[in-house]
């Protein structure tokens, strides 16, 4: 199993190795071992043992793909959370691109330019809370619209 394995890894001196089989929309690679798991996670126990109980698998080099023991570290979620934000991997998506989103940019210009109205009545126009449309039109959300 092990040389199935290492046969799917590109080993790169001082770089990552690179998962060269199959790989998931995020980047991470996948293996087959009796079940599928995630290739750095397979590394890591391979080189380490067992992931403890309650921790991820993560990446110093912040490369999806890559499975180089060297490379990976455990850490909690909330741990994995402060090192992609300290490393500015951290992008909250604004606006539609949200996937929480039920507006348009072009409904926030609406509802604002509706303010005079209630902002129940907006809401149910739009199907959101009323809070939403007070957050909106106080430029507490939807910020970077004019």
């Amino acid at each position: 199993m092990m040389k199935r394995f290492w046969d799917k890894v590109e080993k790169t001196p001082g770089g990552c190795w690179e998962w060269l089989a199959h790989k998931g929309c995020d980047g991470y690679g996948t293996f087959r071992n009796g079940s599928m798991v995630l290739a750095h996670r397979y590394s890591w126990e391979l080189h380490n043992g067992p992931i403890p109980e309650g921790l991820y698998v993560c990446h110093k080099c912040d490369n999806p793909g890559c499975v180089r023991p060297a490379h990976l570290f455990t850490a909690t979620q909330g741990e994995n959370i402060k090192d992609c934000i300290r490393k500015g991997r951290r992008v909250q998506a604004r606006g539609a691109r949200n996937g929480n989103s039920k507006l348009t940019a072009r409904n926030v210009t609406d509802i604002r330019s509706m303010r005079c109205h209630s902002y129940v009545f907006i809401a149910s126009i739009f199907k959101v809370t009323p809070e939403n449309i007070s957050a909106i039109i106080r430029r507490k959300t939807w910020k970077h619209l004019c």
